[in-house]
């Protein structure tokens, strides 16, 4: 993938989290990204770190991954590109909830936590659009931590598996 040398409001326009998002907050959103490169079984984060950074994926793949009952390592889900890394930054104690773990050679797009917030806060519809989708993400990543847990106890227990499907667009059932 040849990557412009900064990142561009062209390049923010093609990833789908910030699909629909006007010209002049892309362009305030380029300036504030940059690169990011982790190379195959890298740390990007660890759960329970700060979360200081937000990131999009532009090439690679990323392991989610948690802590199970046994304190064993379980990949929740694993993000592709186009995928959005990180909710935690965006909410206080800005504590990261996995660990991200690099499957193959990564590249991102990299916004530092803090100028993101202050730029949302400054811009009431950007913040919106963005809340709007980091809220997106968390539902999805929900979803995906329930259904590895229920295969995890399956697992330890033998008992049948029960998960509850949701249809597109649905919230999640009661925990």
């Amino acid at each position: 993938m040849k990557l412009p040398p900064r990142p561009t409001a062209a390049l923010l326009e093609h990833q789908p989290f910030f699909k629909g998002v006007p010209w002049r907050l892309l362009e305030r959103l380029a300036e504030m990204a940059d690169y990011a490169e982790f190379p195959a079984e890298a740390v990007i984060f660890g759960e329970a770190q700060e979360a200081t950074e937000f990131y999009l994926i532009l090439a690679g793949r990323v392991a989610l991954r948690a802590a199970g009952v046994r304190q064993e390592m379980l990949t929740i889900q694993v993000l592709e590109p186009g995928e959005p890394l990180g909710w935690s930054w965006a909410f206080p104690p800005n504590r990261w909830s996995f660990s991200a773990i690099a499957v193959e050679p990564v590249t991102a797009l990299v916004f530092s936590a803090t100028r993101l917030r202050l730029l949302c806060d400054e811009d009431s519809t950007l913040g919106c659009v963005v809340f709007r989708r980091i809220a997106q993400v968390m539902l999805q990543r929900l979803t995906a931590t329930r259904r590895r847990l229920a295969v995890a106890e399956q697992a330890a227990t033998g008992l049948p598996l029960r998960i509850s499907v949701l249809p597109p667009g649905a919230g999640a059932p009661p925990i």
